[in-house]
């Protein structure tokens, strides 16, 4: 087997924001590995830390943020061919600003109209990143954004060069997020919560797209989103996270169909699902820790119905399953009680199963 490139690769990574109620400790320890040309979901309620991992890796953290350990290492070639792995931990916003920001790492944020200055027309924010990185000359420049357009699924590219994100529907701004992304050709694509302000039929065309891109181009992806029904035709592999915390992961295939984590049982029983006989959709008992006030033992304790004793005191560690399914849960250790996930659950995973025969994802 080939060995793979890995292009970012997160270890330790611990971070307390500074609040006006006091120190926050958003983050705790989280490792996170991604390849080239691979895709990666991190899956979480709000709050749970996705995002500001990912800001992290992109050196973009609030000024309150302090990074109190950890490593973040991002690897890439030159335009020599010549391989460079960078702690991005240990660069200046400048170094980060001119070598990673959109030249490398590219990020899709939630909303688009954030994303865009409403005082400048879509061709200009889309040629800036070219020319700022690379000294494109601006002829050249506007004629790859007009390719850029097209690539994303934007007719009529000329007119819309010249027009304000006011003008476009959001289905349209976030076309061209995608494309002032891809602007620099990066490495690594994050999208964080790429299609939450988008109805459904939209969302799926723009999951596709983000797809069909990153087949053509072989870059990376890290999908950032609390629906775990959104990155279920598209990742290669899932991270599921809460309180800071990576209490999951595995391949799509292993969280879906055979997810160990009481977390996970419950994201998975919240996604809407038709043929689910309860009248009500599923929501996970009480609400995320406070992490102004940590405790000791398994964040998660007071909301699981299968808490042992041991929660309460100890945080479990990373249990193996396979050699790519691991979860933090007491559950799995051999001195724990068999617990099953809940019985609606196992019969709508079945179903997914048996979906997943008749209709071949592609995957």
């Amino acid at each position: 087997m080939e060995k793979k490139d890995k292009i970012l690769s997160v270890r330790g990574l611990d971070i307390t924001f500074r609040t006006t109620a006091g120190p926050v400790h958003a983050i705790r320890g989280v490792d996170l590995d991604l390849y080239r040309g691979e895709t990666v979901a991190v899956v979480g309620e709000s709050g749970s830390g996705k995002s500001v991992t990912m800001r992290a890796a992109m050196g973009i953290l609030a000024s309150n943020a302090t990074v109190n350990g950890g490593t973040i290492q991002f690897s890439y070639r030159h335009a020599d061919g010549s391989p460079e792995t960078v702690d991005i931990l240990k660069k200046d916003k400048k170094w980060i600003r001119r070598h990673i920001n959109g030249k490398r790492m590219a990020m899709i944020f939630q909303d688009p109209m954030t994303s865009l200055d409403p005082t400048m027309t879509i061709g200009k924010q889309i040629v800036e990143g070219m020319i700022w990185h690379y000294k494109t000359p601006k002829n050249e420049a506007y004629q790859r954004a007009l390719e850029l357009l097209r690539e994303v699924g934007i007719t009529d590219a000329e007119k819309r060069m010249k027009n304000y994100p006011h003008q476009l529907s959001g289905g349209m701004r976030q076309r061209v997020v995608i494309a002032t992304a891809l602007a620099c050709d990066p490495d690594l694509l994050i999208c964080d919560e790429p299609t939450t302000a988008l109805d459904v039929t939209i969302q799926a065309k723009i999951l596709e797209l983000i797809r069909r891109i990153q087949k053509e181009r072989g870059i990376s992806v890290i999908y950032i989103t609390h629906d775990l029904g959104v990155v279920a035709k598209v990742a290669d592999y899932i991270e599921v996270m809460y309180a800071g915390k990576i209490v999951e992961k595995g391949t799509a295939n292993e969280i879906f169909y055979d997810p160990r984590h009481p977390y996970t049982w419950g994201l998975l029983s919240a996604m809407p699902d038709l043929d689910t006989s309860d009248e009500r959709l599923y929501t996970i008992p009480g609400s995320p820790p406070n992490l102004l006030h940590e405790k000791p033992g398994d964040a998660f304790a007071a909301r699981n119905p299968y808490a042992l004793k041991i929660d309460d005191r100890l945080t479990p560690p990373m249990f193996r399953i396979t050699d790519t399914h691991y979860a933090a849960t007491w559950l799995l250790d051999s001195r724990a009680p068999k617990v099953e996930m809940p019985v609606e659950l196992r019969a709508r995973i079945d179903r997914m199963k048996k979906e997943a025969g008749q209709v071949d994802t592609g995957k």
